[in-house]
């Protein structure tokens, strides 16, 4: 990751965009359950309350020196965890009321916690302790003189470092049980145990009236505190021998064992370099921790400043974007133009696409986000014809460890040359609309072209029981994805190729099924999860068979897509039979549709055994006149299945097909002329 930081950090500089340079110990609060609390001069707790909707949790910062202890923000267990099958019942009963808004009574608060054992124990103490003695004498030292304005958070240090531990668990428990008695459901996360720990925010109650400027976690508090803790380390590097580090840098801080932790949306804590001393595979070369790469605290401190301005919040979609849900792992993609512009395009949006939920009135499909993208890209190339669009992911191998997934880079102009082309491609499908609901009103929907993250999502989900259950299966990455959008070397074809096996293997069934429905202009009904799948499937399948050189001016006329498009007809012409000479008896499958599976494999088999079940509705069809309800279309059907007939008769047919063939016959199956 350190190159990727490097060259972004070096790209903020020349753009001259500054970043704010917050301390590696003055960190994020994470966003969980958090409260106030608030101490009196004399160390006793005076309240306790929720953290409210006017105090923006990720905008409060504590410093933590060592893992377990904080300030002002400190952690702590649940009080208490029911153990007894009985003190469960109890508390479920009491976790059920609270969130329906009704009253629990003392009784019933007590009796629980009578059943329960307590989660302080000695370590939990020492923490605390820590983090109320401690850590805010570090803070106190650090900080020196402050000035007026400030003074609030000197008089929270001397309020903290008078609480007793004791009388703090006796005040949290008191306090809780109360509010939880008066109707605070958020109560019940302090006193039982939850699925994390929680946040206790320190501050001063009544610093208004005391005559102070600003509370003491007060934002402009908390920028002055990060510049006192910054001019604290730097006073300690001015003595340090100049010398340089592996970039060619000032060396200062070099022996650092530890290089920052950056607190990223989605993956939380990722140290940007960790080489830990006791993982034995690390001691191989002799060099552990800061020795295996030195880089000195001005790097260090540029790289983890580029990283936090990269993946601010403010800029998802633009330079970030979460593909948790497309992946296995909690994963980031991030991207950007190496010439950063005052607003960034939006190249993550682009790649990795936007919430489904996020309402963009310009839209938010790729060609809209592309048009937006390739107009920015085109005005950096004027300027700077071989600027580069970097693209790196982040993905969470598990608790401690953060993985460079991908690291790709590529010229603004073959960017946008990509994009266009994979446009192309998606729309290299024939007539096809989806039966969906749109506000519980069924409607037509026309095929979307897909983000490049989602194509590893509809290729890795398997499709079984006639299309009603998805599973998750493995064999495609955002890599891949990556490689079909932007590559154009042999292994792209390859990679195009496997995934065209993928999606027929896997998805056939699912097309299947909505082709039929489509028949009756029915809605195929599917998990909400992967209703997008329905529009996207085609226009992938048509973007598959462009990488191979498979356009639709030359398979709409190949034998595999007519022997769809044949069997699709069918299908009309069943349903039309049914309806009209059947009253309305209608079987669950379709002839057509019963065929498809066969015919993928071997079509002339299938069309061997549909050639006997057609004659009875060709020869009513055939005698269908005058006034008759849908003679018309009846007839409209007749006559494309003879055209399609003799063309089929031209081209002849394959004993059996590949996966390409399968691709175009699905296409075919899919395909719904104008006049239906």
């Amino acid at each position: 990751m350190l190159n990727e930081l490097k060259d972004l950090s070096r790209s903020l500089k020349e753009a001259k965009i500054s970043q704010k340079d917050w301390h590696s110990k003055f960190k994020k609060c994470p966003k969980y359950k958090a409260f106030l609390v608030y101490p009196a001069a004399n160390g006793e707790i005076d309240e306790i309350e929720p953290i409210g909707d006017a105090i923006k949790l990720d905008e409060i910062r504590k410093w933590e020196k060592n893992q377990g202890w904080s300030f002002p923000v400190f952690n702590i267990p649940p009080i208490y965890s029911a153990t007894e099958d009985d003190a469960k019942k109890k508390f479920a009963k009491i976790q059920k009321k609270a969130k329906r808004n009704e009253t629990v009574s003392w009784t019933e608060i007590n009796e629980t916690i009578g059943g329960c054992n307590s989660l302080w124990d000695e370590n939990t103490k020492t923490k605390v302790e820590n983090s109320l003695h401690r850590a805010a004498d570090e803070v106190k030292n650090m900080l020196g003189v402050m000035p007026d304005e400030f003074r609030a958070i000197s008089a929270l240090i001397e309020r903290a470092k008078k609480i007793d531990y004791v009388a703090l668990h006796d005040a949290i428990s008191k306090l809780a049980i109360k509010g939880l008695y008066e109707g605070k459901a958020e109560f019940i996360d302090i006193l039982f145990k939850g699925p994390n720990s929680i946040q206790l925010i320190l501050e001063l109650k009544n610093w208004a009236q005391i005559g102070y400027q600003y509370p003491a976690i007060h934002r402009e508090v908390q920028k002055w505190m990060n510049k006192m803790f910054l001019a604290h380390d730097q006073k300690n590097l001015e003595n340090v021998p100049s010398s340089t580090d592996a970039f060619g840098e000032n060396a200062a801080g070099i022996d650092n064992q530890k290089f920052p932790e950056v607190r990223l949306p989605i993956l939380g804590n990722v140290k940007i370099r960790s080489m830990f001393k006791d993982i034995p595979a690390q001691t191989r070369y002799g060099m552990i921790e800061a020795k295996s790469f030195p880089a000195g605290d001005k790097v260090r401190k540029e790289m983890k400043s580029a990283l936090e301005w990269l993946s601010d919040q403010s800029r998802k979609g633009k330079t970030w974007c979460d593909l948790t849900k497309r992946t296995d792992k909690p994963s980031l993609l991030f991207a950007y133009p190496a010439a950063m512009p005052e607003s960034p395009p939006e190249l993550a949006g682009l790649l990795g696409g936007t919430d489904d939920n996020v309402t963009d009135p310009e839209g938010v499909r790729f060609s809209a986000i592309a048009k937006r993208v390739t107009g920015t890209l085109q005005g950096i190339a004027r300027a700077r014809p071989v600027v580069e669009v970097r693209i790196f992911v982040l993905a969470k191998m598990d608790k401690a460890r953060t993985k460079v997934l991908v690291s790709k880079r590529y010229t603004a102009d073959h960017t946008i040359k990509s994009a266009e082309e994979w446009q192309a491609g998606c729309r290299n499908i024939p007539n096809i609309k989806i039966r969906q609901f749109e506000d519980k009103t069924p409607v037509w929907k026309e095929c979307l072209v897909p983000f490049p993250a989602e194509v590893p999502w509809c290729l890795n989900t398997a499709w079984r029981r006639q299309g009603t259950y998805a599973a998750r299966v493995h064999g495609f990455s955002i890599n891949d994805a990556l490689c079909l959008l932007l590559d154009e070397s042999n292994e792209a074809i390859r990679l195009s190729l496997r995934a065209i096996d993928a999606i027929v293997r896997n998805s056939a069934s699912l097309m299947l099924a909505i082709g039929q429905e489509n028949a009756f202009s029915r809605v195929f009904k599917i998990n909400k999860k992967y209703e997008k799948q329905a529009l996207l499937l085609p226009s992938i399948l048509g973007l598959l068979l462009y990488k191979n050189g498979i356009e639709k001016g030359g398979f709409m006329n190949s034998p595999a897509y007519l022997v769809g498009r044949f069997l699709s007809l069918t299908d009309d012409l069943h349903l039309k039979y049914c309806q009209h000479v059947r009253k309305g008896s209608i079987p669950p499958q379709l002839v057509g549709n019963a065929l498809m599976p066969t015919a993928l494999e071997a079509p002339e088999k299938a069309l061997s055994m549909l050639s006997q079940r057609i004659l009875p509705y060709q020869g009513w069809a055939k005698t269908l006149s005058g006034d008759e309800k849908d003679v018309g279309l009846v007839k409209y059907f007749l006559k494309q299945i003879g055209e399609i007939s003799n063309q089929i008769k031209e081209e002849g047919l394959p004993p059996t097909c590949s996966d390409a063939d399968k691709a175009q016959m699905l296409l075919g199956y899919l395909a719904r002329s104008e006049n239906n």
